[in-house]
C-alpha cells in the first residue's frame, strides 16, 4: 500500500474527489450570497453533485480495474461516499 496514487486513473480520481470534500466550505460561503444570485449557489451544488458521481466512479475504476491501493485515495473516496450519503439522507428526510 502506498500513500499517494501511482496510476493516472487514481490521480484523476483524487483530483476530482478533493473539491467534493471541500463542499461544506463552499456551502458556508454560498449562503452569504444574496437571494438575487441564488442561481449561482444552485449551479455550484449541481456541479458538486456531478463531480461527486464522476469522482466515485473514477475511484471505483482505479481500485477495481487498475488495482490502485493508495491509502489517500481509499480514505478520501470513503469520506466522499459518506458525505454524499449524508446529504442524500438529509434531503430525503426533508432537511434544508
Amino acid at each position: 500500500m502506498y500513500l499517494f496514487p501511482h496510476t493516472s486513473t487514481g490521480r484523476r480520481a483524487l483530483w476530482l474527489l478533493l473539491p467534493v470534500l471541500l463542499y461544506p466550505l463552499y456551502w458556508s460561503v454560498l449562503r452569504l450570497i444574496p437571494d438575487s444570485w441564488r442561481a449561482v449557489s444552485i449551479g455550484a451544488g449541481i456541479v458538486i453533485i456531478g463531480l461527486a458521481v464522476a469522482s466515485l466512479v473514477t475511484a471505483g475504476i482505479a481500485v477495481v480495474r487498475d488495482r490502485e491501493r493508495s491509502v489517500l485515495l481509499i480514505v478520501v473516496a470513503s469520506l466522499t461516499f459518506l458525505l454524499v450519503v449524508a446529504f442524500a439522507l438529509g434531503e430525503a428526510l426533508g432537511g434544508h
